[in-house]
């Protein structure tokens, strides 16, 4: 059966690392280039993201949303090096970048499944860790199985693989570019050389998907066999092209899904967050897509940060000659993030504890904890020991200038 969509878009997410060392310099390369523009959260215009947030978690990452007018004026005043210094300050900058106007569209041939890319956003954190979102929407593609494998085949075209895989048969184009080597190749221009994943073992081959799509009523109905929801369901929480073959019962949904209703199911998996519902209720297709795209995708985007800045500050704490400094680092983490309640949403709370459980974000801080336990004591008993040798050669010396001065008395 053929699934008929009435609304869709997915954001690729791309995480890379930039050297702490080389952030400020690369703040610097982003606020030189007019491409990209600093985004300032304002309560008024932005008044959904304010009120979601608690106002920790609201300070670290929109931390704009403090600044008044003037000051948003006084900032635009200051010259490119002193605006750097300012937003290096702060635990997150967010840019948005524009899309060359003069890009070469595809001309001619139609027979693949055609795309947009709508919006590109840059979210920046001060550790160096940072993300890459890629907002995509199909262009005259109705079903469902476009869907499919479109999500399947775009999060690997950053991938050494992705062109032995031609014979799948799943051309993507885009009016906007001429080819998919055209958006690698702009993705590569964006990162820059900078990219240190591999230092903290992540996959930077297959980006994340972070998927919307709205089922036309016709499609999905109280008459519609809910074998077929499931099935298909599964491959587009999985990421699978609509020709896999399935197993005849899908994973326990209580582990993987949410229903917030009869006609709104919440898929996760560790590579990918997705959304399916139905047009039979008005709210699924006005109000539910903005707020998936706004409050919940910077909730996943931060829990995503907590996984890589974990696996960082482990990778970091193999170096224990700089114990002192990563120790902070690890405090500081616990303190501004770990404990830290990110929003009163009920629905929110309910998605950050299933991220939680998929990205193993729960598993890789008890690992760490009990790393970091064994290094403070170990650090601990070897500053103690070098406190008693330094102790012990006091006293030595000590004895050694009074016994020459009895023998001077003498």
């Amino acid at each position: 059966m053929e699934l008929s969509t009435k609304y869709q878009y997915t954001y690729f997410i791309y995480p890379y690392v930039i050297d702490s060392k080389r952030y400020h310099s690369y703040l610097q390369n982003l606020l030189r280039n007019k491409r990209y523009k600093w985004i300032v959260f304002e309560t008024a215009k932005d008044m959904n993201l304010y009120q979601y947030f608690l106002p920790d978690i609201r300070k670290s990452m929109f931390w704009s949303f403090e600044l008044t007018k003037d000051g948003i004026k006084s900032f635009e005043k200051l010259n490119v090096e002193l605006k750097a210094n300012l937003l290096a300050e702060h635990d997150c900058n967010i840019f948005e970048y524009e899309l060359p106007k003069d890009l070469q569209g595809k001309i001619g041939e139609k027979g693949g499944i055609f795309f947009d890319i709508s919006d590109i956003k840059l979210v920046c954190y001060k550790t160096g860790i940072c993300f890459l979102l890629l907002k995509t929407n199909l262009v005259e593609n109705k079903n469902f199985t476009d869907v499919l494998n479109f999500n399947y085949k775009f999060r690997e075209i950053t991938s050494k693989t992705y062109k032995m895989k031609e014979y799948e048969n799943i051309k993507l184009q885009s009016d906007n570019f001429k080819d998919v080597q055209e958006i690698s190749n702009l993705i590569k221009e964006i990162i820059g050389n900078q990219n240190d994943t591999n230092n903290i073992n992540v996959d930077d081959e297959k980006m994340l998907v972070y998927s919307y799509t709205c089922l036309d009523q016709s499609s999905w109905n109280d008459e519609t066999s809910q074998e077929i929801i499931d099935g298909l369901f599964e491959k587009y929480r999985l990421l699978l092209p609509a020709s896999a073959q399935m197993a005849d019962s899908v994973g326990k949904k209580e582990d993987t899904q949410i229903y917030e209703n009869n006609y709104m199911i919440y898929g996760f998996s560790n590579f990918a967050q997705v959304l399916l519902t139905s047009d039979i209720s008005t709210v699924n297709y006005t109000i539910t897509p903005q707020k998936f795209e706004n409050e919940y995708l910077y909730t996943y985007i931060l829990e995503l940060y907590k996984k890589l800045l974990l696996k960082k500050i482990n990778q970091e704490f193999n170096n224990t000659l700089l114990f002192k400094d990563i120790e902070s680092g690890f405090l500081c983490f616990t303190k501004k993030l770990w404990i830290q309640e990110v929003t009163n949403d009920e629905l929110g709370t309910r998605l950050c504890k299933k991220w939680h459980e998929k990205l193993g974000i729960e598993e890789i801080f008890l690992k760490l904890k009990s790393k970091y336990d064994i290094l403070y004591k170990r650090y601990n008993v070897e500053k103690t020991s070098k406190k008693n040798g330094r102790l012990a050669i006091a006293i030595v010396v000590l004895i050694i200038i009074g016994v020459i001065n009895i023998i001077l008395q003498l």
